[in-house]
This record gives C-alpha cells, sequence and structure tokens, in this order.
C-alpha cells in the first residue's frame, strides 16, 4: 500500500528533515529545580562562562511561591558537557530564542550573569526582530552595558598559564574550579568559548528594548563599575534600576540573600505592570 502523498513528500524532503535535525531540543537546554506549571511568571536564567545550570538551583527556594525558577544549560556546560561549546553568539542566540519560544509560556523574564547577560540581552532583541513576544524584562547581573566593551586584554587566545592566571583575577585568588588542576583542564575549552563570546562581541545597531531592565552589580566588582552598570539605561524606553550589592563580580555566591531580595523586589515592581 502506497504512503499517503503528504507524508511521502516530506520524507523526500532534504531541507525539511534538515531543518527538523537541526532544532534545539528544549529538554537539554531547560532545567526547572521547582517545576510549577501554574506560575504566573517565569524566571529564565542564563549562567556566566563556564557556569552551569545549577549554579542557580539555590535562587529557585528564594522566589515567590508563583514564580518557576527555568535555568539554561548551554551546549558544553554542566549535564551536557559532552557536546561542543557554542563559539559564535549569533547561533547561539537563534537557538536559544527558539528553545525559548517552545518550552516557556508567556509572562517571562530574561536573567542574565555577567556573559549570560550578553546572550540575554541578544536573545531579547531576537524576539523584537521575529516580531513575536518577548520578555517582560530584561534582568542583568555583574554585567557592563552592551555598548561598553571591556578595557582588559582578551583572555579566551591566552595560554594555559595565562588564561588560569587571568580568570584568577577575575573571580579571586581561591576559587574552587581553579584550583582544581584536572577540573581546569576538562572546562578550559568551555571557558575559552564563553570568553570569546563576550570578547569578540560587536553591537549592531538596532532600536532600545521597550521592556524594563534592572541592572545589578557588586560593590567590589572592578571588572563591572558603576557608570558601566548605570549605562543599561541607554538600552531600554522602559523603567530602569541599578542596584550594588555587596561582593565582587561572583556576588551570586556572596550575597545570595540580599541577591534574592533584590530580585523579589523587581519582580513585585513587575507585577504591577503586567
Amino acid at each position: 500500500m502506497r504512503e499517503p502523498q503528504e507524508r511521502t513528500g516530506q520524507a523526500r524532503d532534504p531541507g525539511r528533515r534538515a531543518h527538523l535535525a537541526s532544532r534545539p531540543d528544549p529538554r537539554k537546554w531547560i532545567q526547572c529545580p521547582r517545576p510549577n506549571p501554574d506560575a504566573s511568571l517565569r524566571l529564565v536564567c542564563l549562567p556566566y562562562s563556564g557556569g552551569r545550570a545549577s549554579v542557580f538551583k539555590w535562587l529557585a527556594a528564594e522566589l515567590p511561591g508563583d514564580v518557576e525558577l527555568c535555568a539554561i544549560e548551554f551546549p558544553g556546560h554542566g549535564r551536557r558537557l559532552g557536546e561542543a561549546p557554542m563559539t559564535r553568539l549569533r547561533p547561539l542566540v537563534e537557538q536559544l530564542a527558539d528553545v525559548i519560544a517552545e518550552r516557556i509560556r508567556p509572562p517571562f523574564v530574561l536573567l542574565g550573569y555577567s556573559v549570560g547577560a550578553l546572550i540575554a540581552f541578544e536573545t531579547a532583541r531576537e524576539f523584537i526582530r521575529r516580531g513575536g513576544p518577548g520578555p517582560n524584562a530584561l534582568f542583568v547581573a555583574a554585567a557592563r552595558a552592551p555598548h561598553l566593551r571591556s578595557t582588559r586584554p582578551p583572555l579566551h587566545e591566552l595560554s594555559r598559564a595565562e588564561l588560569v592566571e587571568g580568570l584568577h583575577r577575575l573571580a579571586g585568588r581561591h576559587n574552587e574550579l581553579l584550583d582544581n588542576e584536572e577540573l581546569v583542564d576538562v572546562m578550559l575549552p568551555v571557558l575559552r568559548a564563553d570568553l570569546g563570546l563576550d570578547e569578540t562581541y560587536a553591537r549592531e545597531p538596532g532600536s532600545p528594548l521597550d521592556c524594563p531592565i534592572a541592572a545589578f552589580g557588586g560593590s567590589e566588582d572592578w571588572t563591572v563599575s558603576r557608570p558601566g552598570l548605570e549605562a543599561w539605561r541607554e538600552h531600554t524606553t522602559g523603567d530602569f534600576s541599578a542596584t550594588t550589592l555587596p561582593g565582587g563580580h561572583f556576588f551570586l555566591d556572596s550575597s545570595q540573600g540580599l541577591f534574592a531580595e533584590a530580585l523579589t523586589a523587581e519582580i513585585k515592581r513587575l507585577d504591577e505592570m503586567i
């Protein structure tokens, strides 16, 4: 018996097969420590260079009960360590936007930490390019505004020893990951890829976002100055706030309680606007 014509046509269309095969699998990308199908808001969290989705696991218990935390696991990170990390920003952003559009029900907020903030910003712009519903707000942490590039020498092309030394200066002299030689060998390709996304970034011209932006920085973070944090104001026509918390670049770890409180305050303020 012959197959139905439509099914036969699909099987003979190599372009369709290639498209379906290249679509990202949302189950690999999204981790929800406390699933909540009835949530009124979803906080989509993007980690820092070399970070895994689990760095946000603690935060799920600190958010309001009607907020579901959805952490992103990038290729090459965490449970996806066996995959090649992505080294180009545009394909990464396009795949992430596909995943969010398929699996995250609005309203949602993007929270990006360090290089994750840059990825979150470009993902919000990608939703604008597509003309579809995007984030209701953008939260950025430990990151200067995207039109301000780093003045420090780039790290991603340095030798192993120089790269580790540069990462120690960034993260602090005593860092659990960087003090473990075997773990460093495993993570260096991922760290190089993530740092390269940031250090080779060139912002394309475009209109500012129309959603609110809330920026968070560490009081002792020498990589992100207060003016660099405030400069995010230029990238939205909506509300803007900037909050400085105690700690360095990784205040996500050192000031967990205060960071959770600051996020909750912004979420409650956003609730009044939605």
